[in-house]
């Protein structure tokens, strides 16, 4: 088994958050960790779908394996919405009151 099946991504599916295998590619099919099968989205998920409840049993089965974040997908496309980050500090200073 390599280490890319030992990874995992949160991804919503059918009215839960499951855990599915990290490296499953968008339009390619494949089952969460809880042997539900789909088809991974080529789109990102809603708002609203990202608070759906999480999958008891997905939830035990990821706990052995390494999450994928979205900081190990690459950059975002586009730009992002607070500007540009790369020139910033990382310390941060709260607002003027």
């Amino acid at each position: 088994m390599t280490a890319a099946r030992h990874t995992f991504r949160w991804w919503p599916v059918d009215g839960g958050r499951h855990a599915i295998p990290g490296e499953l590619q968008p339009g390619q099919p494949g089952e969460t960790l809880c042997h539900r099968p789909f088809t991974r989205s080529c789109g990102e998920p809603s708002k609203l779908e990202w608070l759906w409840p999480t999958c008891l049993a997905c939830y035990d089965r990821a706990r052995g394996r390494t999450h994928v974040s979205r900081a190990d997908l690459g950059p975002e496309p586009g730009p992002h919405p607070a500007g540009d980050l790369s020139s910033r500090s990382g310390s941060w200073t709260p607002a003027p009151g």
